[in-house]
């Protein structure tokens, strides 16, 4: 580039050097393009976060069904209605077990004849209120409202009999519900006794 006058009559060559304003112009560029790109993804992040708008509304979770829960102990049965309190008629005095303590004794002949003329040995045994069970598994039923439906966990403790959990299982298929002669309860779980700890159960005494 040309220069000015420079003292009499002299011409002076001048450069202008224009590196510097190369270098700020690159980095201005290289500042907007870096802007854009960052202004364009945190609004994509923005657009995913929000969450989308539902037609229908959220559905309620399904109220716990009433379970019959029962315990058999060297004193009797414990049993209970699990969930009673969250019916739709609340029975919360339910969930508490109901004691039904053994009512004498009776005796077996292991061996040939009965017990009067045994050929073998003859065992005593605890004599269980079957006939209350019976009683308390068909009002329980009916409370449940769920028929053959509502599902039974019996469990018993170390000390009870076979002959005893057997005799038990036997009264609970027969129990029906009073609503409804023909069903009665079927498929009773066998569970171990420390289950029923945590549905009311606080003592198998």
């Amino acid at each position: 580039m040309g220069g000015g006058a420079s003292g009499k009559g002299g011409v002076a060559d001048a450069s202008l050097n224009v590196v510097p304003f190369i270098d700020l112009l690159a980095c201005t560029i290289c500042f907007l393009l870096v802007s854009a790109v960052w202004t364009q993804m945190s609004k994509i992040d923005v657009d995913q976060a929000l969450p989308k708008a539902s037609k229908t509304p959220p559905k309620e979770p399904p109220k716990p069904e009433p379970k019959i829960n029962l315990a058999i102990t060297p004193t009797g049965y414990l049993v209970n209605l699990w969930n009673a309190d969250k019916m739709t008629t609340p029975k919360p005095d339910l969930v508490q077990p109901k004691r039904i303590p053994t009512n004498g004794e009776f005796k077996m002949c292991r061996g040939k004849g009965t017990v009067s003329d045994c050929k073998g040995n003859i065992e005593t045994f605890k004599k269980y209120d079957r006939a209350k069970l019976k009683e308390t598994l068909e009002g329980f039923m009916k409370d449940a409202g769920l028929g053959d439906k509502v599902k039974i966990m019996v469990a018993a403790t170390d000390k009870v009999q076979y002959v005893h959990l057997i005799g038990t299982l036997d009264t609970i298929l027969n129990a029906c519900d009073p609503a409804s002669p023909k069903t009665c309860l079927k498929g009773p779980s066998v569970g171990d006794i420390n289950l029923l700890r945590a549905e009311g159960f606080t003592t198998f005494e």
